[in-house]
């Protein structure tokens, strides 16, 4: 087992490893409990994209982390907001640390190296931000469909904002992709 740090040390090794590519930082803490209360410490973090894979790996440094979610968001303009949640320290009662990894991906180049040669748990969430997003995992070997049907358009992505929109895909929900290419009049 590696040497269990507080969440300030964990803090300090994210922001020297890191060092202008950790753009802002917050610890949140919270307490838990009525007769026995505890503490829990979250660390959000906002950092370069290019330092990404950089952060993973020092979080994998300190302990091996616990992969709570990937996950992005579309918020209308030109980049997807990708955040990672790991916990280290998890095997301890009520001594998990979460750390948290927000970063900008910009549209335009929607590439990030996998996670998955450190971790395969990854791999679902990288399939799914894959498919709902178009984000593409450098180095991720199964990219067959999680959730979408084999036949799904390629280059169109549910959860962008820049695609159909969600009145579209749930007016054809009961339809498969053939068919409501068949009545817009595509092939394919």
């Amino acid at each position: 087992m590696s040497e269990v740090l507080n969440v300030e040390q964990v803090l300090e090794k994210l922001k020297n490893t890191l060092g202008d590519a950790m753009l802002s930082y917050e610890i949140r803490e919270y307490t838990m409990g009525v007769k026995r209360q505890r503490k829990l410490y979250e660390i959000w973090a906002e950092i370069d994209k290019d330092a990404f894979r950089k952060a993973v790996e020092t979080i994998f440094a300190i302990d091996y982390p616990h992969l709570h979610f990937i996950t992005g968001e579309d918020t209308g303009g030109e980049v997807i907001k990708m955040i990672y949640s790991f916990g280290i320290f998890h095997t301890r009662p009520w001594g998990e640390i979460s750390i948290t990894l927000k970063f900008d991906l910009p549209k335009s180049n929607l590439i990030l190296p996998t996670i998955t040669d450190l971790m395969m748990g990854a791999e679902t969430n990288e399939r799914e931000i894959r498919e709902m997003l178009g984000v593409e995992f450098d180095g991720l070997k199964n990219k067959r469909h999680l959730f979408l049907p084999d036949d799904w358009p390629e280059g169109k992505y549910p959860w962008r904002r820049d695609e159909y929109g969600v009145e579209d895909m749930i007016k054809h929900t009961h339809k498969s992709v053939k068919e409501i290419r068949k009545e817009r009049g595509e092939s394919g």
